[in-house]
């Protein structure tokens, strides 16, 4: 199958406001997805974890090791299955073609596979170390969430700090080898939505579409990435110290509840702003500052290509 690269210059689409994303968190159940997802994340990665080492240590009054023991051996089910579930849809399915980045093989993970792996390494290293040790160490599994945060903030720090300048030799979700890469935010709201969310291969077309002509959503791409990145670096600095630095009960209270709260605090901030910055690219996209076009030079099937097409006659025939 032939393949070309994307040129930003030559899609038309309705001049009068930003290309649509073609995805909404209104269709279907997705919003009640989210929130049960969520939920179910939190309650295992969050009050499941606290819940059970106070009250099977102030209640059942059993030692640190086996009190971490059971703990450990029920952290990481619910979110082993969705990533055995999104593997499926990635990879196997009938309809994987469509979920998968753009110009990729069948079997080449996406962004959000290594990044998320990475992250959920930092996560479960210090969590069974702490608790195969003997006596369990309280201080070493209570550095289990923001050695998440540091391996998954990391990337996203490093990329929003060199937009387009860093590269890879190897596939980085839609973008080829060795292309410079955007800040991280933009392969993982790429991989989650087309994935996770089912937008599919129309979602990763109107997605770049959207990034490459639009200079506002590059600078919501890249001050988010800044955001998280360099907040979820210093704050998870600053959990690990207060941890090996208190009481156990203080510093594992600390290590699995202040990562919530600074996750939760972060994502309504970031929710409030990034509207506010949508606003203003709508009202303003007939300023050359606004609509300002940038290549990603992503590789594309013919297939993907007439998807892009598609993509951008949508959107000019539902306003004609």
């Amino acid at each position: 199958m032939s393949s070309s690269s994307s040129d930003a210059s030559s899609i038309t689409f309705n001049p009068t406001r930003p290309p649509p994303l073609n995805y909404s968190l209104k269709s279907g159940r997705r919003e009640f997805a989210i929130i049960f997802f969520f939920t179910l994340i939190f309650a295992e990665a969050g009050i499941l974890p606290l819940i059970l080492f106070y009250s099977i240590r102030w209640g059942a009054h059993l030692n640190n090791t086996t009190n971490l023991a059971i703990i450990t051996s029920l952290v990481g089910t619910y979110s082993g299955y969705k990533m055995a579930r999104r593997s499926w849809y990635l990879f196997i399915s009938d309809s994987s073609h469509q979920r998968r980045p753009l110009g990729a093989g069948r079997f080449g993970p996406d962004a959000f596979t290594l990044q998320i792996g990475l992250g959920m390494t930092g996560f479960f290293v210090p969590l069974i170390i702490g608790s195969s040790l003997n006596p369990g160490s309280v201080h070493t599994v209570a550095m289990s969430l923001p050695c998440f945060m540091i391996a998954f903030c990391f990337p996203l720090l490093l990329t929003g700090l060199f937009p387009h300048r860093l590269t890879m030799p190897f596939r980085v979700s839609s973008m080829p080898p060795r292309t410079p890469l955007p800040p991280a935010v933009y392969t993982l709201v790429e991989d989650v939505v087309a994935v996770d969310g089912g937008g599919c291969v129309e979602f990763r077309q109107a997605w770049r579409i959207r990034y490459e002509h639009s200079a506002v959503m590059r600078r919501i791409v890249r001050t988010t990435a800044l955001g998280w990145g360099a907040s979820g670096m210093f704050f998870a600095a600053v959990f690990i110290v207060i941890a090996w630095t208190t009481p156990d009960d203080i510093g594992y209270g600390i290590g699995w509840g202040l990562p919530w709260l600074w996750a939760m605090v972060a994502g309504c901030v970031t929710v409030g702003w990034v509207h506010r910055e949508l606003e203003y690219e709508r009202e303003n996209w007939a300023s050359p500052e606004v609509h300002k076009i940038y290549n990603l030079h992503i590789q594309q099937s013919a297939d993907e290509e007439k998807v892009a097409r598609q993509v951008t006659r949508d959107d000019i025939e539902v306003n004609v």
